[in-house]
């Protein structure tokens, strides 16, 4: 056997990502977006996905007619994607851009960035970084639609969990814990024609819905709504996902 790799987040994970999130419905989660759009006045036309990861949400908005343009912080991520986009014979472009400095992309009518990916923002300080970098990316009247996991989620969930699942070519172990605020994802991976075992930790900072209020509060967007999971009920503390929908504040140039 040979010695473990220590992988960045999403550096291998990346190969099987899709099939680890195999349960999510992404046409489902588009459903819930486009939802969103709907009531709050927005008809977008051109829609960033930001931290797109392999790119299925990006696929499914693209086959819903919305020209998308998809962004990452992970290479191995964006590989994936480019090559999903390239066999469903569709037109998206990809780009490496981090939460934190997403600076040389156009602006668009919407922007998205779903899947806890706010949660990889690991201080107040850096969610604040994040929804500024974010602004100039939304045009005048659009919106940005992120989601947060949230210490209800973790809790109940992930507190202390272990799964063990094999695929392909492959077998992993996840171990998810919450401790302190922060929400740990440890995977190994074993790729069994090399022998390759590798090794990639996840740590998510896990915000209490007030704390994302305040950061929206102090930011150059207005809050339309903080809506409990897959709803348009009013989020709270007890939530276990909240999606929040931002429309631009007035005064502001877009590039």
């Amino acid at each position: 056997m040979s010695d473990e790799v220590v992988s960045p987040p999403y550096g291998r994970l990346a190969d099987i990502y899709d099939f680890v999130m195999r349960h999510v419905d992404y046409r489902a989660w588009a459903d819930y977006v486009e939802a969103a759009f709907a009531r709050h006045g927005a008809d977008p036309a051109h829609v960033l996905d930001m931290a797109c990861g392999t790119g299925t949400m990006a696929l499914e908005l693209s086959r819903r007619g919305y020209d998308v343009t998809g962004a990452d912080a992970s290479e191995a991520m964006l590989a994936v994607a480019c090559r999903k986009a390239g066999a469903a014979g569709l037109a998206i472009p990809f780009h490496i851009a981090d939460l934190r400095g997403a600076e040389g992309l156009p602006s668009f009518d919407a922007a998205i960035c779903l899947y806890d990916s706010m949660n990889y923002m690991l201080s107040a300080e850096e969610m604040a970084q994040a929804l500024g970098q974010v602004r100039p990316l939304v045009r005048q009247g659009g919106l940005f639609v992120f989601d947060v996991c949230t210490e209800a989620n973790s809790i109940r969930y992930f507190r202390d969990m272990t799964e063990r699942e094999a695929g392909e070519g492959f077998a992993y172990v996840r171990h998810s814990f919450y401790r302190d605020g922060i929400q740990t994802n440890d995977f190994t991976i074993r790729f069994q024609a090399s022998g390759e075992s590798v090794r990639e930790v996840h740590r998510q900072r896990i915000y209490p819905v007030r704390t994302v209020l305040e950061a929206v509060a102090a930011s150059d967007f207005t809050l339309l709504g903080a809506y409990d999971g897959f709803t348009f009920n009013t989020a709270s503390e007890e939530s276990d996902r909240v999606h929040f929908v931002l429309r631009p504040k007035d005064g502001r140039r877009e590039t």
